[in-house]
């Protein structure tokens, strides 16, 4: 059995509500995918420091520190991509979908704003 329309709308915004939360904050996609990268970077530096401690628990510490700056990529790099989504039209995301990047997908993102209604 389908939900209402209504339903429906509530559930998929109950899903996405830290992303609606986020965009409403301002945040773009691309902030968000920067983020995943510099925590990439921040993590392998955190773990070269750690190798060059001598003392033995400064050392597990800064590991520790390390794999746990290591874990924020994948979350950063998913809410990134939702963002995407939501700033994406539906047409875009189908094109993008099919492959289509760059030039490719602004000559067809033309096409389609050019095609007549219902096509």
């Amino acid at each position: 059995m389908r939900l209402p329309l209504s339903t429906a709308f509530k559930e998929r915004e109950k899903k996405m509500r830290i992303a609606l939360f986020l965009r409403r904050l301002g945040l773009k996609s691309d902030i968000l995918h920067g983020l995943g990268i510099a925590s990439i970077k921040l993590s392998l530096l955190l773990w070269a420091v750690s190798a060059r401690q001598s003392n033995k628990d400064a050392k597990a510490r800064a590991e520790r520190l390390a794999i746990f700056v290591g874990l924020w990529p994948p979350t950063f790099f998913l809410l990134g991509k939702v963002l995407q989504d939501l700033e994406a039209s539906p047409a875009e995301q189908t094109l993008r979908a099919r492959g289509l990047e760059g030039k490719k997908l602004d000559e067809a993102l033309k096409q389609h704003v050019g095609a007549p209604a219902g096509s």
